[in-house]
């Protein structure tokens, strides 16, 4: 292998670990605030990618019926809570509908405009809207449950979502075009520009991540619901509001990089399953807890996906999925030394 081979296997590795990192922070995000192992986070990947594609033909995506028929389902159970206290639901309707006319009016909205803007936030604004609601439906009524019991419930959403993708858009391909055409030589090796708004819009989401967990109320307000529950619910903290939040960050985290991804690749509706597992792998690293770990994690994920298919392309994911060995075991030795410090 000469130089320019590792040059150009590593710029398109790092590229890789870019849409990963998006991905695995996101899961790290969901982990840290509500302790679920977010196995679904890649379908809204999926999700983002083909709804951006379908307002970019001009369509409008049945995604949005799937979404205000769930949240109607969430505003009946809402409104039955709210009537068992003696609270009147009248807010919740008028918060629901106001959410719920605001996708519709962005909606119709993208499938009649040329503007990629305005396309890219109403695919965004729809899938990151499915994470409180999902959150409402699965983890909410099981508060008190054991992480083994969540996860389960994530791998039953993930399931559910899979088909859903395959029903609403179909098994054919969607080509998406990028964000900019234009392409750069450095040292020879060509760069797309849209890997670098890919490499850009990670280092942006980090930084956002890491300036809202230090600096906002909310940001603290998360970070204390994750480390005590209980003392948050003392402290006036609403927990159930907090992982809602997290759940649609996280969805929209998900759902930017599939639109970003689908450029470089077709969108399909298997396409996020791949790339979710691959930002978990990453995510180990981080112990699904340390975001610097779990970011360095993605981007080793990526970098040494592209050497693999160099050399073997038909293992390259045989070989990444092996790389959770030797993290478990790395991340098992580091515990093994902390505790025995203590």
């Amino acid at each position: 292998m000469d130089w320019f081979s590792t040059l150009f296997l590593g710029v398109d590795g790092i590229t890789n670990g870019a849409v990963y990192a998006l991905v695995g922070l996101s899961l790290v995000l969901v982990y840290t605030t509500t302790r679920v192992v977010n196995v679904a986070q890649g379908e809204f990947l999926t999700f983002g990618a083909l709804s951006f594609a379908s307002f970019m033909e001009g369509s409008l995506t049945s995604l949005l019926y799937v979404v205000l028929g769930t949240g109607a389902v969430c505003l009946l159970l809402d409104a039955l809570q709210a009537m068992r206290f003696r609270r009147s639901p009248l807010k919740l309707v008028i918060r629901y509908g106001v959410c719920g006319t605001i996708l519709t009016a962005l909606a119709y909205a993208a499938c009649h405009t040329s503007s990629t803007v305005l396309q890219m936030g109403a695919a965004l604004a729809l899938v990151a809207t499915m994470g409180p609601l999902i959150y409402r439906l699965t983890v909410e009524p099981n508060p008190g449950n054991s992480p083994v019991v969540l996860l389960i419930c994530s791998v039953g959403v993930s399931l559910i979502l899979h088909p859903l993708a395959l029903l609403l858009w179909g098994a054919d391909p969607r080509t998406v075009p990028p964000l900019s055409d234009l392409r750069f030589s450095v040292a020879n090796v060509d760069i797309a520009m849209q890997s670098v708004i890919i490499l850009s819009a990670a280092i942006v989401m980090t930084a956002a991540l890491f300036l809202f967990f230090r600096f906002s109320l909310v940001g603290k307000a998360l970070r204390a619901a994750s480390i005590n529950r209980d003392g948050a619910l003392y402290c006036g903290i609403p927990v159930g509001v907090v992982g809602r939040l997290s759940y649609f960050i996280a969805a929209g985290m998900s759902a930017l990089s599939g639109m970003l991804l689908a450029p470089l690749v077709t969108a399909n509706y298997e396409m996020g399953f791949v790339v979710g597992l691959k930002g978990f792998v990453g995510a180990t690293m981080g112990g699904l807890i340390n975001y610097p770990l779990s970011l360095a994690g993605v981007f080793l994920v990526g970098v040494f996906e592209s050497f693999s298919s160099f050399f073997s392309s038909s293992l390259r994911d045989a070989w990444v999925f092996s790389l959770v060995i030797p993290i478990l075991l790395w991340r098992s030795t580091r515990l093994g030394g902390e505790l025995n410090e203590h």
